[in-house]
């Protein structure tokens, strides 16, 4: 499930960059839409990465935060994607920096979501137990030899 939508793209940027950041063809007059995907796809795991370890996945609502941190992420991989040389945005790289930061903060406990978080096992990984008969030979047994 990604935490954002393909209509959610166009907030952050207009229509015209979207197709020069996603389209390879100069000539194209719409967006790349499995190139959008591919960024949101970035993003999502990036979140995913640094919120599993607090809240259980899949979220069952994302919070404004998510969607705003998602975007900043999906930005900055489509401007990645430009040729070589070509400096990226001051604004695209800072904003990504501040969800980076931002979700380090969630993953760290410094910063939390308004979601419920996963039960103490579920953030331990559980609990591991093994059975076994009794012993044949006991300490007192194997210090007589």
């Amino acid at each position: 499930m990604s935490y954002t939508t393909e209509a959610e793209q166009y907030i952050l940027c207009d229509e015209r960059i979207l197709i020069q950041l996603s389209a390879d063809d100069v000539q194209a007059t719409e967006p790349d839409y499995d190139i959008l995907a591919e960024s949101r796809a970035y993003a999502d795991a990036q979140i995913d990465a640094r919120l599993r370890q607090r809240y259980a996945l899949p979220l069952a609502s994302v919070p404004r935060e998510i969607k705003d941190w998602s975007l900043a992420l999906s930005r900055l991989w489509l401007y990645r994607r430009r040729p070589e040389g070509q400096e990226l945005p001051p604004a695209v790289v800072s904003a990504a920096q501040e969800a980076l930061d931002a979700l380090d903060a969630v993953r760290d406990g410094k910063l939390s979501l308004d979601l419920p978080a996963p039960s103490e096992t579920a953030i331990a990984g559980g609990r591991f137990q093994v059975t076994a008969p009794a012993r044949l030979f006991t300490a007192d047994k194997l210090a007589s030899y």
